[in-house]
């Protein structure tokens, strides 16, 4: 009996269509109809914002910069990753050189880190300064929703309380700028975002609305987002969807000339036997990493692969194994994580025969690849990694393979359950299958938080709609017709939001509002760190920031002290000012084989805390049980700092289960002091930052145990 279902994807062709009037193409060129749907969709002023969900590889990076390269229309475009960001500049570039746009639109690509450089560099007083500055340089701005968001949460302005109101800087100076400058806004791969990001682009985008009417929004993504689409038409913003696969414009065999091919035929494999856990994947892999992987690359020579795994830890052990047993046949094995420097990144992608990453490259990335493993944590991930290969031809006569590494439960309920959707050994199209990856009843559910919009999200606008009361002059119906707006479409009232937030100041705890405002969530267990895992880099990108809880399960390490590290960065010509909230500098010095067990403590009793059903900001927690280097200067900086925490009384294997929390989700075991002993299982759950306010909506409504009196 093979170890493996398996079975095989129809190769899938876009149907292409007539180039519309005034628009010049470059030779042999012709459009999608999805692509020409979205041109027309920007040209129409009675839609704001556009919806396209054309399938992987069918070029929706075109669709989004057509206008720029046809029209003249000045861009803004937002990108979850850095490598996407990196990957999309080439691919503009390359647009750029082909259609020789009359305006020659400058691009240009923007970080945190870019920015911070570019201040230095030009010798510019603030953040402000240099977001000006460069969007008045390019017509086309490659950044991330985050710069994006924080524009338009009035962040880099001078401001200062005085007399209990705030003093400096309008709040327009900066935002009203920048949208000035640009027509069109692009969300590329929008649906790996929970609610909490929603929310913040759904406040930013009505104060754009409603302060600088007429510009265009366009979100890319494989599926649109249910809870978006729910704000948009509560709040009258008028939007479309382009959908291809609805509207029957893919097939699955060769129909003419009217079809392109965007997708080659794969061999999907799904292992038969792997357990959920997190060492299951990386067994299999070192198991298979002569019998099936290296054998592939040499029965197929010249071909290109890449392992797509969840856990950097796994990625680093695996690099090196890869290494020893492909680079003596001359193949290149290059890794690519949240810890690999600027300059591996960018060569790795370009150079690798085998590239071996984690969420930094399954997302959008346009690899040419034609062998690919990865784990798929639910059905939006599957999608996501598994639309990495096939998007190239180059490869032929070599065939297209791919492994699912999933657990056994889910390729049961794909293959053995009663009205299990896939037969082993069948061929399918992609619509079909996709579907089937889809399906409620494949994969566990994951939570959306969609509560969290309502809860935590309007705090976000009480904001914008405070600001807009004081731009009264300037927008005379904006804070009327913004107010009207967000009730409308989150079921809130605004001046209950205000109460809110007073109630959090006057128990002292800013540090939840500003938790809310924040996009992705603060980074308060963010360590500074020196990497030494891998010496290929170069030093001043050994200088990087990565959170505790990571660092603990997955590395050994050093203390370092914080002068000496930020002397060595400046040595190194590093930048030090994103350095400067690190909760403590750290060198690492090597990965651990065996995932480490450690909990979070608190030395005195939690359980009132943890019936209180609310969000604190929380002194005084520690580490316990990791073994290394600095642990106990670890637990002054820990135990030092107001941390911004949810805890719950339910352990986290149970809220896990319970509530669908996603892999990622920031919630870790807790003991105190009457619960400590290592024998027993951690009683409590503790989330830190964003994580925190998202597992409180989920539980705002519960009862807690033993009927205790009911969260208010």
């Amino acid at each position: 009996m093979s170890e493996n279902y398996s079975i095989y994807l129809k190769p899938v062709y876009s149907e292409t269509v007539a180039t519309p009037k005034g628009v010049k193409l470059p030779n042999n060129w012709s459009l999608s109809w999805h692509q020409r749907e979205t041109l027309e969709a920007f040209r129409d002023p009675s839609i704001d914002v556009v919806f396209n969900t054309a399938m992987t590889g069918d070029g929706k990076s075109l669709a989004a910069f057509l206008g720029a390269m046809t029209d003249g229309v000045s861009t803004m475009a937002t990108y979850p990753t850095n490598e996407l960001a990196r990957d999309q500049e080439k691919q503009v570039q390359k647009y750029k050189d082909e259609f020789q746009p009359d305006k020659n639109p400058q691009i240009y690509r923007l970080n945190a880190a870019i920015l911070e450089d570019f201040i230095e560099t030009n010798q510019l007083p603030s953040k402000q300064s240099g977001l000006t500055n460069l969007s008045n340089q390019a017509e086309i701005l490659l950044t991330n929703p985050d710069i994006f968001y924080y524009i338009h949460d009035f962040r880099y302005l001078r401001r200062f309380k005085k007399d209990g109101k705030t003093k400096g800087e309008n709040a327009n100076k900066l935002f009203s700028k920048i949208d000035d400058n640009y027509n069109l806004f692009i969300f590329d791969e929008f649906h790996v975002f929970s609610s909490a990001q929603v929310a913040s682009i759904f406040n930013a985008i009505l104060l754009i609305k409603n302060t600088v009417p007429g510009k265009k929004f366009l979100f890319l993504s494989a599926t649109p987002d249910e809870l978006l689409i729910k704000f948009f038409e509560k709040s009258g913003i008028r939007y479309k969807e382009i959908n291809p696969a609805k509207e029957q414009k893919y097939c699955f065999s060769e129909s003419g000339n009217q079809w392109r091919q965007i997708s080659q035929p794969i061999a999907l494999f799904f292992p038969q036997s792997l357990e959920p856990n997190l060492a299951s994947s990386y067994d299999w892999l070192i198991k298979n990493s002569e019998s099936v992987i290296l054998k592939f690359f040499q029965d197929y020579p010249g071909s290109k692969g890449a392992i797509i795994l969840n856990s950097i830890a796994a990625v680093k052990k695996l690099a090196q194994h890869f290494k020893e047993i492909f680079e003596p046949l001359g193949l290149k094995v290059r890794e690519n994580t949240g810890l690999t420097g600027e300059t591996e990144k960018a060569a790795s992608v370009v150079e690798a025969d085998l590239l071996l990453g984690t969420s930094t490259i399954d997302v959008g990335v346009d690899f040419r690849i034609n062998f690919l493993v990865f784990e798929g944590t639910d059905s939006g991930n599957f999608i996501q990694r598994f639309g990495r290969i096939g998007r190239h031809k180059d490869f032929h006569p070599h065939p297209y393979h791919a492994y699912a590494l999933i657990p056994k439960f889910i390729v049961q309920r794909l293959f053995e359950i009663d009205s299990h959707p896939l037969q082993d050994g069948e061929i399918y199209d992609r619509v079909t299958f996709t579907q089937a990856i889809r399906s409620p009843a494949i994969y566990p559910f994951v939570n959306q938080f969609n509560q969290y919009p309502k809860r935590w999200g309007a705090i976000q606008s009480a904001c914008v709609h405070q600001e807009l009361r004081r731009l009264n002059h300037q927008y005379p119906d904006a804070e009327k017709n913004f107010k009207e707006a967000i009730e409308a479409a989150l079921d809130v009232n605004i001046w209950h939001k205000y109460h809110q937030i007073n109630q959090c100041l006057e128990e002292k705890k800013k540090k939840v509002i500003d938790e809310a405002r924040s996009f992705r969530g603060s980074s308060q267990l963010d360590c500074a760190i020196y990497d030494e895992t891998n010496l290929e880099e170069p030093d001043n990108e050994r200088f990087k920031t990565y959170n505790l809880p990571g660092i603990l399960s997955n590395f050994k390490f050093e203390w370092m002290d914080r002068k000496e590290f930020i002397q060595q960065a400046e040595k190194s010509k590093v930048t030090t000012t994103r350095f400067q909230e690190a909760l403590c500098c750290l060198k690492l010095i090597g990965y651990r084989e065996v995932r480490e067990d450690w909990r979070f403590y608190y030395p005195e009793d939690i359980s009132d805390i943890a019936k209180s059903g609310k969000v604190q900001v929380l002194k005084g927690l520690e580490i316990r049980q990791p073994h290394g280097s600095g642990i106990n200067r670890i637990n002054d900086a820990v135990s030092g700092r107001g941390l911004v925490c949810f805890i719950s009384d339910c352990d986290r294997a149970y809220l896990r289960a319970k509530l669908g929390l996603p892999i990622h989700f920031q919630a870790y075991s807790l003991v105190d002091k009457h619960s400590s002993d290592e024998k027993k299982s951690p009683p409590y759950t503790i989330a830190f930052s964003k994580s925190a306010l998202m597992l409180e909506t989920l539980l705002w409504f519960r009862k807690p145990k033993k009927d205790e009196g009911w969260i208010c």
